[in-house]
């Protein structure tokens, strides 16, 4: 017997912190590689017009960004696609709460552009 949520694919609550999940990866993984690489003098070594350091912080960002842009329009496809059913409002909000995981992420991670990255 298969239910209405088995069919739907991912587990509603799943995408409800979905996003906010990746976000926390976003500030794991730049944490950890900031570490790493003062630690191993990343910040002196030049990867073309960056250093090391940056690059791997920016590829790291702009990663985590475009994996919470995917689940964006992954929510958004599966929001529409129940439309006003009960679980609507569940995929909205898993919809919403990854537009903030989004904004929290380009807001709280973009000093990578700009800031010295070891001190």
């Amino acid at each position: 017997m298969t239910t209405a949520a088995a069919r739907q694919g991912a587990p509603p609550l799943l995408l409800l912190c979905a996003g906010l999940c990746v976000w926390g990866s976003a500030f794991l993984w730049l944490y950890a590689a900031l570490s790493v690489g003062c630690a191993f003098g990343w910040d002196g070594m030049r990867l073309g017009p960056l250093s090391l350091q940056r690059g791997v912080l920016l590829g790291i960002w702009v990663l985590h960004v475009l994996a919470l842009l995917g689940i964006i329009v992954w929510c958004r496809r599966h929001a529409r696609r129940v439309g006003r059913r009960p679980d609507g409002l569940l995929a909205r909000a898993a919809l919403y709460a990854s537009v903030v995981a989004l904004v929290a992420t380009l807001v709280n991670y973009a000093p990578v552009l700009a800031l010295s990255t070891c001190l």
